[in-house]
């Protein structure tokens, strides 16, 4: 039968291959190359690169891959590397080595360690190569840099990410030989410092219909001086029809600076992030921005306010103005600036009940009798409510909603309030203050603490906290759950060496005999942030976590006594999937 189907045949065949032939190795798998590789640092990949020809072809590809983590002292071999390259090609020697490794370069941008701030790239370091020390930098110098910097430019032909700084006019011609010959695929576009107008109307013509972010953070000028020789192309340009994130970084700015046919070209925008001061504290200037977003952007539903070290913040008017455009919907709105949110600004919000999916408003909330408790009762979309800032400076005191409020209780039955987003939410991070704890007397350095919430009762913080864990186990579908935050704020901003931590000392204690089993039924919860919270949790807790969360990934917050520093060593021991990073030095008390 076997000779009949020639399966006989088969197997002899398969018998006499090498054994090399049949196995399969990490490199026949792409997929698991990337898993691997694109998770390495640099270092580590130059090393692997060296073991063997199959490892080198494997791994080239991931070391070229995003030149934008490059320090400074790499930049520099690099910039050698390009000099040598270029020099070996006008000689008459072979093909350039550039055509090999450029093609893999997809990110470009400046120095990861913050030293090289002026540049497209390469072009100020081969400046210092080409020139003479001691002397002015001459036109031949300037022009043989510039050949040199498109020797390298011209084959980077698969770039999708690039953020070049200006910081000079010398620049000019770099960035549009960058311009001709390097953003053809763009995807994700940044750029900053002073630059001529026109050169960047030069850049702007070539935008491509790839692009989907952009960030500029330059100040386009006028005049003159220094004022290069280009043609500008001022034929109606395709739409940006791809392009959905428009990231405007630059304070000194206006709408005005940049060209009417530009803004036309961005109207498939429906993100927008702005720095405090391109809105101001000026209600004319508020009411400027908002009609220029209602023109230029009519799909707009996701809107970034962002911190500009500036203590000239919008006005609840201002807000108000702002959150009332977007004909579709808000689906985004983020503040993470100088920002009044009042009753004006609620009222605005509101009317984006049915589409609002994700809010966040850290460091100031001026809410002038607006609480917290209205986002949970009127958003029945909700996915992600923030009010705690990842790390920084506050000029006020942590946000915070009191446990009253959290809690809701229905005057006649007794029971919480259902609120319609407990199934929609995924992401809170919020402090829940007002909890009366008659076991923490003392703050962390041992001081008395003053005022303090007494109980009306005895048992009355138990309860208290058994209400709040139970308004917390409603939301089923919670993967985030900050109820902390490693943070703190300027008792006086003309003081800015005072800082204070923002330590939470009436909070949940996060304790199984405080009610903390109530929270069973989080199945999907990964990150658990308790940071600077008078929590009590030990062995015993962090076992019933590990038990009762399958997919927890990261406790932030166990920290100090020796409860935390138990808990902490039994995950490290028995349940090393879950991440307990370590903000302050261990005080095993």
């Amino acid at each position: 039968m076997l000779d009949i189907l020639g399966l006989s045949t088969f197997l002899a065949r398969s018998s006499r291959l090498q054994s090399s032939q049949l196995l399969i190795t990490v490199f026949d798998l792409p997929e698991l190359n990337d898993k691997i590789f694109s998770h390495s640092s640099r270092n580590e990949l130059l090393r692997w690169a060296r073991v063997s020809k199959k490892w080198h072809h494997a791994v080239i590809p991931y070391i070229w891959d995003d030149l934008s983590t490059l320090t400074r002292s790499q930049y520099k071999r690099l910039a050698k590397m390009v000099i040598a390259d270029y020099e070996r090609v006008q000689a008459g020697g072979s093909q350039s080595s550039l055509a090999k490794y450029c093609p893999l370069i997809r990110k470009l941008g400046p120095a990861s360690d913050k030293k090289f701030i002026s540049n497209p790239f390469l072009f100020e370091l081969i400046l210092d190569y080409v020139m003479v020390e001691g002397e002015p930098l001459s036109d031949a110098q300037q022009s043989t840099a510039q050949s040199i910097f498109h020797h390298f430019i011209v084959h980077c032909t698969r770039l999708y990410a690039l953020n070049f700084t200006f910081g000079h006019y010398r620049f000019h011609e770099p960035v549009k030989l960058i311009a001709d010959s390097a953003i053809q695929h763009l995807r994700h576009l940044s750029i900053h410092g002073s630059i001529h107008q026109c050169v960047f109307m030069y850049i702007a013509a070539r935008f491509p219909v790839t692009l989907e972010t952009l960030e500029l953070g330059c100040l386009p000028y006028t005049g003159s001086e220094h004022q290069p020789a280009m043609e500008i192309d001022e034929t109606e340009q395709e739409p940006l029809s791809r392009l959905r994130r428009l990231a405007l970084k630059r304070g000194d700015c206006s709408f005005d600076t940049f060209s009417y046919a530009f803004w036309k070209r961005c109207e498939s925008v429906d993100a927008v992030d702005l720095m405090t001061c391109w809105i101001g504290s000026y209600q004319s200037k508020a009411n400027t921005v908002a009609a220029f977003l209602e023109t230029f952007f009519p799909n707009l539903n996701t809107f970034n306010i962002e911190e500009i070290y500036s203590r000239f913040g919008v006005k609840d008017e201002g807000s108000a103005r702002l959150l009332s455009i977007s004909p579709l919907g808000w689906r985004s709105v983020s503040i993470k600036g100088y920002v009044e949110f009042g009753q004006q600004s609620w009222e605005a919000l509101s009317r984006h009940t049915s589409t609002l999916e994700n809010f966040t408003m850290v460091k100031r909330f001026y809410q002038d009798g607006v609480g917290m408790r209205p986002f949970f009762t009127s958003f029945p979309r909700l996915q992600s409510f923030v009010t705690l800032a990842e790390t920084g400076e506050d000029y006020l005191k942590i946000n915070a909603i009191d446990a009253i409020d959290w809690i809701h209780q229905d005057s006649l039955t007794g029971s919480l309030t259902p609120w319609p987003c407990e199934y929609t939410l995924t992401d809170l991070r919020i402090s829940i203050c007002g909890i009366p704890r008659p076991d923490i007397t003392h703050d962390h350095k041992g001081n008395e603490r003053y005022p303090v919430v007494e109980e009306t009762y005895p048992g009355e913080g138990q309860k208290v906290q058994h209400q709040v864990y139970e308004r917390l186990s409603r939301f089923v579908n919670l993967e985030v759950l900050w109820l902390g935050s490693n943070s703190y704020y300027v008792e006086d901003p003309r003081i800015h060496s005072k800082k204070v931590m923002n330590h939470q000392y009436e909070c949940l204690e996060m304790s199984l005999e405080s009610g903390l089993d109530r929270l069973e039924g989080l199945k999907r919860l990964q990150v658990l942030n308790l940071s600077l919270m008078a929590t009590r949790i030990g062995q015993k807790e962090a076992q019933w976590m590990a038990e009762q969360w399958p997919r927890l990934r990261q406790i932030r917050g166990l920290e100090s006594g020796a409860d935390a520093w138990s808990a902490r060593q039994w995950f490290k021991k028995n349940c090393p999937r879950v991440a307990t990073p370590q903000l302050f030095k261990f005080k095993k008390e």
